[in-house]
């Protein structure tokens, strides 16, 4: 795997931009079907995703515009639906995205050598470096039984986002091959992930000789 690519963003939104396009680049726009679990008023869709060969979004409010979405909860409606024909999801949050990687991870099974895309914006900073409630789902993701208080140091903040990321993309029988991300410049400290990730082969079961 490719050392990941660092960016200190000035700005959210270039970054954001960038991360999704490197993504579509690799996975191509003719494979990428993307589903956008927070798409919002469509502004990453003008962006970027536009360009893929599908698009289906999520919002709890309706938007009039030409996008194919759910209007819903985004958790409820990646429980129903079948996941397989998305080779993109977008996870773009305001604060933690967790809860909808673990239904990621649960629920989208990679095949040998399949290329997925994974965007995920992850705005946990504040509630981990002071310790006023790490996100349940993020601690599930990272394999922490308890919070200890506050983390205080952002180079731990970033290992236990990676675990977390890590611990998704082995539950849905892959490896990272290429990642990008990028760090806010405001306050909160954001962080913007991007990751493809491709099915690893599975070894076959042994012959009994016995």
């Amino acid at each position: 795997m490719k050392k990941p690519q660092v960016e200190n963003a000035k700005l959210g939104w270039r970054a954001k931009v960038e991360i999704r396009q490197h993504v579509l680049d690799v996975v191509t726009p003719a494979r990428a079907r993307v589903f956008d679990a927070f798409a919002g008023p469509g502004l990453m869709w003008a962006e970027v995703w536009k360009h893929a060969a599908g698009y289906v979004g999520c919002d709890e409010r309706w938007h009039a515009d030409a996008r194919c979405c759910f209007v819903a909860d985004n958790r409820r409606v990646m429980r129903c639906i079948d996941l397989a024909p998305f080779t993109v999801f977008d996870l773009d949050a305001f604060g933690s995205p967790w809860e909808q990687a673990l239904i990621l991870a649960g629920r989208r099974r990679l095949a040998p050598g399949e290329l997925v895309g994974l965007v995920v914006t992850e705005g946990t900073w504040i509630k981990t470096r002071t310790g006023t409630g790490w996100p349940a789902a993020l601690m599930q993701a990272a394999g922490i039984a308890r919070a200890a208080g506050g983390m205080g140091d952002k180079g731990m903040h970033d290992e236990l986002i990676g675990r977390g990321l890590r611990s998704v993309v082995r539950s849905m029988g892959g490896k990272i091959v290429r990642q990008w991300r990028a760090v806010g410049s405001t306050g909160a400290q954001m962080r913007y992930v991007g990751l493809v990730i491709e099915g690893e082969v599975r070894a076959a079961p042994s012959e009994s000789t016995g």
